[in-house]
């Protein structure tokens, strides 16, 4: 009994719940709460009782949410309507503002302003329309004006669309323009890297041909000087004997003589071991001469290097412009593609997804060099024959009168060369003008006066 007044007070206090309207959610707090508070009754009542209530909480928001969907739509269609019907009184009040402005103060007097019931307004509707000739003049006015209007309108269309076709004619044609200018531009730059090369070749070819012309002048000098010296040695040579035949004849033999003449076998072989190590060092000189050759053709390689690498550079910078613009095409491509099957099928598929890039290019490997022209033999050959006619103009240069540089190291070693040639010259007059003196002391012990050219040589001669 006590239990079946518990329940009963519960649904009471459910029933009161409901009819005070208050929100759904607090049905899932109290109805727990108030069944922990009490004492539970046995589990099949609890159960009935629980599905009851949330029997009751889902019909009770399910009206609600119908209420409130119901009130939504209302409040919807009434908001369009009251937008539409603003429009509408809008533009009547436009167009009776208009009408007013074109209309006599004769017929505003007779417009009756008054409100009248609908059923009056559609009886007396032809009633009502304005049959003066001033109204009949101003709406063919109106509509000459309009139809004006409607022409003026179609010639600015077909003008603005002449305009556009003619504009999108001066884009494509400033499009076109740009690539050839590009092109052009490219191109220009390809010539002056080509004549940068050529000039850098024709100043290796300028070099190489002014130190071989620098060696075959060295290589005069010093023939020339070798054959001077030569000359004055068998000048002396020729004196000498000259003199000993005339010491000879003009003297007995004795011991002076006899020393005289072992100084001069001394200084003929002295002469003749100078001799050797004169070519010895001539010799030297040469293998200098080929070492520097050999050194500036290792310059010239040098050279050659560097712009085979600067060639290298620019081949992968068009390489990568090249992908850039592989790129670009790929999404032009895939644009177009869109665009097509856009204009084919209407509702759109999913694009797949896009192709790896490809792979760059391989980069040309660094011994493929250019200006050795190993590659090809057409190239082989052009570069002979480009090489064949900066020589051949240079020779006619150079026939022609042309002054070249003058050479900066031929006076150093002319000097080096002559100095020894002197300093070897007058060891040996200084020799001979000993013994000169010795056997002019030794016959002619009284005559010691100085000479009147200087040299004892030429006076004893």
């Amino acid at each position: 009994h006590n239990s079946k007044q518990k329940y009963t007070s519960v649904l009471s206090v459910h029933l009161s719940f409901t009819k005070s309207q208050i929100p759904w959610i607090l049905y899932f707090v109290l109805v727990p709460c108030a069944i922990q508070f009490l004492c539970l009754p046995p589990p099949c009542l609890s159960f009935s009782l629980c599905l009851l209530v949330s029997h009751m909480v889902i019909e009770e928001v399910s009206t609600i949410q119908e209420n409130l969907e119901i009130e939504r739509t209302c409040r919807q269609s009434v908001e369009a309507l009251a937008s539409k019907l603003n429009r509408q009184n809008r533009s009547l009040k436009r167009k009776s503002m208009l009408l007013l402005s074109h209309l006599g103060p004769e017929t505003i007097a007779e417009i009756n302003l008054e409100d009248e019931d609908e059923e009056e307004e559609d009886q007396h509707a032809a009633s009502k329309v304005c049959l003066s000739a001033q109204c009949q003049s101003t709406i063919s006015e109106l509509q000459k004006k309009l139809e004006l209007a409607l022409e003026e309108k179609k010639q600015a269309a077909t003008e603005l669309n002449a305009i556009r076709e003619q504009l999108r004619e001066t884009r494509e044609e400033l499009l076109k323009e740009k690539h050839d200018n590009t092109a052009l531009i490219a191109e220009t730059m390809q010539q002056k890297k080509l004549l940068g090369k050529y000039n850098r070749v024709s100043q290796f070819a300028v070099q190489e041909y002014e130190d071989l012309q620098e060696n075959l002048n060295l290589e005069r000098d010093l023939r020339a000087e070798a054959e001077n010296f030569a000359r004055d040695m068998l000048v002396e040579q020729e004196k000498l004997k000259r003199q000993s035949q005339i010491l000879i004849e003009s003297s007995s033999p004795s011991q002076a003589l006899q020393e005289a003449l072992s100084q001069i076998t001394s200084l003929t072989d002295n002469m003749e071991t100078q001799r050797l190590e004169h070519q010895h060092q001539i010799k030297q000189m040469e293998e200098r001469l080929r070492s520097s050759k050999a050194e500036k053709e290792l310059m010239a390689l040098r050279c050659k290097l560097e712009l085979v690498e600067e060639e290298k550079r620019e081949y992968s910078e068009k390489c990568s412009k090249i992908e850039v613009e592989v790129k670009d095409l790929r999404h032009t491509v895939e644009e177009l593609q869109k665009k097509l099957q856009a204009a084919t099928n209407p509702p759109p598929a999913p694009t797949p997804p896009p192709p790896p890039p490809p792979p760059p290019p391989p980069v040309p490997a660094p011994t493929s060099n250019p200006l050795r022209f190993d590659e090809t033999q057409h190239s082989q050959h052009s570069f002979k024959r480009v090489t064949q006619q900066a020589v051949d103009e240079m020779m006619q240069r150079i026939k022609r009168g042309v002054q070249l540089r003058p050479v900066s190291q031929t006076p150093h070693r002319r000097r080096r060369v002559s100095s020894t040639i002197f300093q070897t010259l007058n060891y040996h007059n200084s020799i001979l003008e000993l013994c000169v003196c010795r056997q002019g002391k030794e016959q002619h012990p009284t005559k010691t006066q100085p000479s009147s050219t200087g040299s004892p040589v030429l006076d004893t001669v």
